[in-house]
């Protein structure tokens, strides 16, 4: 009779699952526009501010839109990017619909 292994639970490749408070570690904030090409934004520690820095990510953007001024990619989402369980980096949060 084989050895019986437990399974431990996962929440998509997390331990716990995740809240807004929770502590990520480095996770990555990475916009993302409709095609698919990417840019880094910051490192943050918990989704809520995660979501404060894509904001303020994406209003820094339509400034230098406004000014005329190259503003990188126009962001159709924030993903939030953080070391799961096995020690590679899932999404752990999708940013959408923010405050323009």
């Amino acid at each position: 009779m084989a050895p019986h292994r437990r399974q431990t639970k996962s929440y998509n490749g997390f331990a716990i699952p995740l809240q807004p408070d929770t502590e990520l570690g480095l996770a990555m904030l990475i916009a993302e526009d409709e095609e698919g090409h990417h840019e880094p934004v910051a490192v943050a520690s918990t989704i809520n501010e995660a979501k404060e820095l894509a904001e303020s990510d994406l209003r820094s953007r339509m400034r230098r839109l406004e000014r005329g001024d190259d503003p990188g990619i126009c962001p159709y989402t924030y993903k939030v990017w953080a070391q799961g369980i096995d020690g590679d980096y899932r999404i752990a949060y999708e940013i959408k619909d923010l405050p323009k």
